[in-house]
């Protein structure tokens, strides 16, 4: 959408554990015949092997360095390439700081030559550090640490006070944090990651502006095309979440897009806030978006473990075009637990959660806690809620500015949590389904006698609420993992028919205050297709 990108590369389902390797182009010194201009450096490639040896040129793979501490006292300069043998382990940590320099046209770059991909493999410590430098690129390695439960006590790789980098096709795990850390960073591209076998998170971007009203930490950071799973939890962390997929914070301009977290959380140790598979706090201007999170967990007893959240200190962010199911957490939370900023003029908009909230959390959950914060002005519209074993909404607590318009929501039982309610919270053209056949709504013996007498779902005096079968195709059997099949054919179990109660039955999109234009749903289909927009997340075709 924003940038140009690299194909996507996805691993095997049958071997979760392995990647697709990148085909790598090889790299070869340029060979000048006179020398450079008085005043410009020569770029250099160096080469590291386990059969080379630390006092050679490393100029050649003949002539290449044995270990990554020979790389870090080298004083890297621009256009400067440092090449590891594909296939090879490294020991030891590989670092750079302020005495490597590049610039934008000449980045350093550390990557792998020959077949496959070299590993780093940080033991007890991390792989991979950057501090205070700019312009640089890493690219197809591998990182490993000894386990978060085995020995290691740190992050994979760990970039702070950076700028305008790109990390692209690596494999982060076996670290007791995060595999991927970024801190105080900006202008940040992070492409084809595969984190897996962490602890606290596969992807973790923070900084320090938790209590801040208007600053943040990080500018300009673009997630793509990443892969986390099976991160369970870090055991060090006692008194808060951990076990997350992907996760940023303090981040001022940022997209998290065509990415798939799953399976992560079900090992913190801790029972109270829990993990998410994809989540942002303390962000604004923020979009997360063509993203599947399906099958994340939290610890027993613990909240969470949900699909996508935006969390506290949130603003002018949006979530679509996402699919969430069979998470123990709630498919979307919309929470705030008390950031110094305000959580507000959110979108959560065309996404499908199908059966989230297996532990009774619902399809879509919404929480303000008791230690302050502000949370308000939320539009939810032209989603699809499915949950065949319980409800879709979760409203812990009540609050102004939360407007649901032309969602789909069908429930088992009540489409509420149990003792919870609906109160401030606004609904118009909206369509309900029970599938035990149960016509009651909330206390009341129809949805039209809920809303004249609550005013729900009413304009004007009109009544714009549906309740009937929306007559999807196949609802409740989506197990797409991969997030470039979010595409017509692959969700064409949540497609309508033709006479279905849904179609051309939306509000206008145009009346709904504050959103910014909508000219697709998640399948990629223009809309309005009829003679105006349909109810749900995918518009008939």
């Amino acid at each position: 959408m924003l940038y140009p990108l690299p194909s996507f590369f996805r691993r095997s389902r049958m071997t979760r554990s392995s990647i697709l390797l990148m085909a790598l182009i090889p790299i070869l010194p340029v060979l000048i015949s006179c020398n450079p201009p008085f005043g410009v450096t020569k770029s250099h490639t160096y080469f590291v092997s386990p059969s080379g040896d630390d006092a050679s040129a490393g100029h050649s793979p003949e002539q290449a360095w044995k270990s990554p501490d020979r790389v870090n006292r080298q004083a890297l300069e621009p256009g400067d390439e440092v090449l590891f043998e594909g296939g090879a382990c490294f020991q030891g940590m590989l670092e750079l700081n302020s005495n490597d320099s590049a610039t934008a046209d000449n980045p350093i770059l550390l990557s792998s030559y020959g077949v496959g991909r070299a590993t780093i493999n940080g033991g007890n410590g991390m792989a991979f550090r950057a501090e205070k430098c700019d312009y640089f690129t890493l690219r197809n390695l591998r990182f490993t640490g000894s386990g978060r439960k085995s020995g290691n006590q740190s992050d994979g790789a760990y970039i702070a006070g950076c700028a305008s980098f790109l990390i692209d096709s690596l494999e982060i795990s076996g670290f007791q944090h995060s595999g991927l850390s970024i801190f105080q960073c900006n202008d940040v591209r992070i492409t084809q990651v595969y984190a897996h076998e962490n602890g606290f998170a596969g992807i973790h971007v923070f900084g320090t502006t938790i209590w801040e009203k208007d600053q943040y930490d990080n500018h300009g950071v673009y997630i793509a095309r990443c892969v986390a799973e099976n991160n369970p939890g870090d055991p060090t962390v006692t008194d808060n979440h951990s076990g997350n997929g992907i996760l940023a914070s303090s981040v001022q301009g940022g997209v998290i897009e065509y990415c798939e977290s799953f399976n992560n959380g079900y090992e913190m140790p801790w029972t109270g806030n829990g993990p998410v598979g994809i989540w942002i706090w303390d962000c604004t201007e923020f979009i997360i978006q063509h993203c599947i999170s399906h099958d994340n967990k939290t610890a027993t007893g613990a909240a969470d473990g949900g699909g996508f959240d935006l969390d506290g200190g949130v603003s002018n962010s949006v979530i679509q075009y996402c699919l969430s199911y069979n998470n123990q957490g709630p498919g979307i939370g919309l929470f705030e637990f008390g950031a110094g900023k305000v959580w507000e003029n959110n979108i959560v908009r065309f996404n499908i959660s199908q059966n989230d909230g297996t532990n009774g959390q619902g399809s879509l959950a919404v929480w303000k806690g008791e230690s302050g914060g502000t949370i308000r002005n939320c539009e939810i519209y032209n989603n699809t809620f499915y949950n065949s074993a319980g409800p879709n909404l979760c409203f812990m607590n009540n609050w102004t500015g939360f407007n649901f318009t032309n969602n789909v929501f069908v429930y088992s039982g009540s489409i509420l949590v149990k003792g919870k309610k609906i109160a401030e919270e606004q609904f118009r053209h909206n369509l309900y389904w029970n599938v035990n056949g149960q016509t009651s709504f909330i206390g009341f013996e129809s949805l039209e006698k809920w809303a004249l007498g609550t005013g729900k779902e009413m304009n004007n005096g009109t009544f714009t609420g549906l309740y009937g079968d929306p007559m999807l195709s196949n609802p409740g059997t989506l197990a797409i993992t991969d997030p470039l099949h979010l595409n017509g054919q692959a969700l064409n179990a949540y497609l309508p028919a033709a006479h279905a109660p849904l179609v051309d039955a939306a509000l206008d999109l145009r009346e709904i205050s504050g959103t910014p234009p909508v000219a697709i749903d998640i399948t990629g289909t223009a809309i309005p297709q009829g003679t105006t927009y349909d109810i749900g997340a995918l518009e008939f075709h």
